[in-house]
């Protein structure tokens, strides 16, 4: 059963989270064991717990008069932040003489 991208939830990991909302990663796990964020444990053989955090949830659970999820909708708008770890883009032949 194939779901449709847009359908999927986007989980994103408590650095991820610590990321976005500058704070330490270990404050988002606190937030986790106080059920303060909602959470996916996910399964593990006797490992450190893993847990994986819905963006819109984190996001909702925020208070303040501020839309933070309104902002990162817009710059998912815009040109795409770099990933840690990952190659950026190389321009195009075309662009790079332009």
């Amino acid at each position: 059963m194939a779901l449709e991208p847009d359908l999927i939830p986007r989980l994103i990991t408590p650095a991820e989270a610590s990321e976005i909302l500058n704070v330490s990663r270990r404050t988002v796990l606190n937030w986790i064991a106080k059920g303060t964020v909602p959470y996916v444990e996910l399964p593990t053989a006797g490992e450190k717990a893993s847990y994986r955090i819905p963006l819109r949830g984190l996001l909702n659970s925020l208070s303040g008069n501020y839309d933070l999820a309104a902002e990162l909708e817009t710059l998912q708008g815009e040109a795409p932040k770099p990933v840690p770890g990952q190659a950026r883009p190389r321009p195009s032949p075309a662009r790079a003489r332009a």
